[in-house]
């Protein structure tokens, strides 16, 4: 959901007879942030040592900024219109806003105040209560208040890591082999952050079982249009028993 399978790794087989392609010429970040208006990739930006800590604090302010990080990747959020992007280049991927490719000298809480900055706060205020109420985002706030975001940093330092990301060669050429139904806002950019990733599921997944691109939804299709992501999913595990019983 919101975040599409892009395929397991390629491993360059017959390396003797049939040399692996060149690296990307390419470096990504420093293309970044050569651009005029200077950016940086998020998940990079997750993965450093600094960022759980200016995430973190400070903690009287944590509430504001979740408010703001779930609201503007809402489809509440009037700036969110994703589009499919053409290729992984810094010119394309800068199309995306702040919070997934940030200014190059601003931390996520920076981010999101910049983009914040514009709204009206009773606004933002009426329309999240209609599918994240402050007493709801608390729950949150009080969590990360406690245990600080370094846990679920975390994983970025693993998947942005070659190294770390050695043991999923296990899976090198593996398919996901289970029924798959993919489900997604409409206004929600994840869809699109990976290039070519959600047009490809059906390559990549053996028993693929369609994309639906929910409308009024962001990021968090399954708050935002939960009677929409009950009515998909219902449907989807009702033909799974047809299927299986066929079979």
């Amino acid at each position: 959901m919101s975040h599409p399978f892009k395929g397991s790794p390629n491993l360059p087989f017959n390396i003797v007879s049939n040399p692996p392609p060149a690296a990307e010429k390419q470096d990504i970040h420093q293309a970044l942030a050569s651009l005029p208006g200077p950016r940086k990739a998020y998940k990079w930006y997750y993965a450093t040592k600094p960022a759980a800590d200016e995430m973190d604090n400070p903690r009287e302010g944590l509430h504001e900024f979740l408010r703001g990080y779930f609201f503007l990747k809402s489809a509440d959020w009037k700036g969110n219109d994703p589009k499919a992007l053409k290729a992984w280049e810094a010119t394309e991927i800068a199309k995306m806003p702040y919070y997934y490719v940030m200014p190059l000298e601003a931390g996520m809480r920076e981010s999101v105040r910049i983009l914040m900055s514009k709204e009206d706060p009773g606004v933002v205020k009426k329309l999240s209560d209609r599918w994240f109420p402050d007493k709801d985002l608390s729950v949150y706030t009080d969590a990360y208040g406690r245990n600080g975001f370094q846990g679920g940093l975390n994983w970025y330092r693993v998947v942005t890591d070659s190294n770390y990301m050695k043991d999923v060669e296990l899976f090198a050429g593996r398919k996901i082999d289970v029924p798959l139904l993919f489900i997604s806002g409409k206004q929600d950019w994840g869809t699109y952050q990976e290039p070519g990733a959600v047009e490809k599921l059906d390559e990549v997944c053996s028993q693929f079982k369609g994309t639906h691109i929910v409308d009024g939804a962001g990021h968090w299709v399954q708050q935002e249009q939960p009677e929409a992501v009950i009515n998909l999913v219902s449907k989807f595990l009702k033909q799974i028993k047809v299927d299986r019983i066929s079979y």
